[in-house]
């Protein structure tokens, strides 16, 4: 599920399959990293795991900044030009040197003019943290700007956006007349917010509010509509547009009877959950994939705005959700303990 190991929320009664491989292939061997000489470290840069050579870089850090620059030195220079990961290997070499807050400014300019898009664009990722040392900072994010590749460019954008007014609007200029793609016109939006001293209207304001919402309501449904979005939350499963994903199992939320009837069963299984079979629209959901129970995430005026939402929303109309009556669902059911089953919500809340 969404929530983190530690998450009081967590499900933890089913196993989970964190890694598969079969018995005849070799577990990956756990690189020497605590205690280990330098040019071992520097070694295990090449390794293939992620992982390892984090882990490495967070151990060079601590190690002697000057031995740890002279072996660099001396590592980049007895690297195969012709090996297809010489450009990463630089690369993380470059992070060893910015971790010592002495980013290897010749390196840093031999990766940005580097053929890979890629390379060129974590160089620039590179500039835009090191401008307190990197003197013609301004110059190299004006031609990371103008780069053929959109990925490129909008790293100098986002760097831009932290720049003193004047240095950053000429950067996010020049990068205008390069031409902008569908990634990087929002980003460009909201650098040139950040300098200009702005709030760029949010996608919230930008949602059309049914008419019939009112006053207060209206300010609810754009809550609730910002809540909906979140990474993790419900649009996750049901999808922006309230069609859910039957192939996962996830059922729709527009203009079905769960949503827009009962408002206490709704409340319910927002509050603790739900799980097991479940009848949408005509169609059966095995309900193997539990809904997250957001009552110990979300406060009473959250969940009646996400509620408001969805009620509204999909082409759904129906009545608004108060934090009032959701406060008196909530001490009602205090003692209820895990998720509610479609079937027992629909014994005490028959549909309509």
């Amino acid at each position: 599920m969404q929530h983190n190991a530690r998450d009081p929320h967590r499900e933890h009664v089913h196993g989970r399959i964190y890694r598969i491989t079969y018995p005849s292939r070799p577990l990956v061997k756990p690189a020497k990293i605590d205690g280990a000489p330098i040019a071992t470290l520097l070694d295990n840069l090449k390794i293939y795991e992620d992982r390892t050579r984090y882990r490495t870089r967070r151990e060079l850090r601590g190690r002697d900044t000057q031995e740890v620059l002279t072996a660099i030195k001396k590592w980049t220079a007895s690297l195969d030009k012709n090996d297809p990961n010489y450009e990463h290997h630089l690369l993380e070499a470059l992070w060893v040197t910015w971790g010592h807050d002495q980013i290897d400014q010749d390196l840093l300019r031999q990766l940005l003019v580097s053929k890979d898009h890629r390379v060129r664009s974590a160089a620039t990722r590179a500039v835009r943290y090191n401008t307190h040392v990197v003197q013609d900072f301004t110059e190299l994010l004006t031609n990371a700007a103008t780069d053929p590749h959109g990925r490129v460019r909008m790293e100098a954008i986002t760097a831009a956006s932290w720049l003193p007014k004047k240095k950053g609007l000429a950067i996010l200029d020049a990068a205008q007349g390069a031409g902008l793609d569908d990634w990087t016109k929002e980003s460009m939006q909201f650098a040139r917010a950040a300098l200009d001293g702005k709030d760029v209207e949010s996608t919230q304001d930008r949602i059309k509010i049914p008419g019939h919402l009112k006053g207060p309501d209206r300010h609810a449904y754009k809550l609730g509509h910002e809540i909906y979005i979140r990474e993790g939350f419900c649009g996750t499963c049901h999808q922006e547009n309230g069609k859910g994903l039957e192939a996962s199992g996830f059922p729709p939320l527009a203009k079905t009877k769960w949503v827009t009837q009962n408002e206490d069963r709704l409340i319910k299984l927002t509050l603790n959950g739900l799980h097991g079979p479940i009848e949408v629209l005509g169609k059966k959901y095995p309900g193997q994939v539990p809904m997250t129970p957001f009552g110990g995430m979300l406060n009473d005026r959250e969940i009646a705005a996400v509620l408001t939402y969805v009620r509204n929303a999909f082409g759904n109309k129906a009545s608004v959700v108060k934090p009032k009556k959701v406060s008196e669902v909530r001490a009602a059911t205090k003692s209820k303990q895990g998720f509610y089953s479609p079937e027992e919500l629909l014994k005490q809340h028959p549909h309509q």
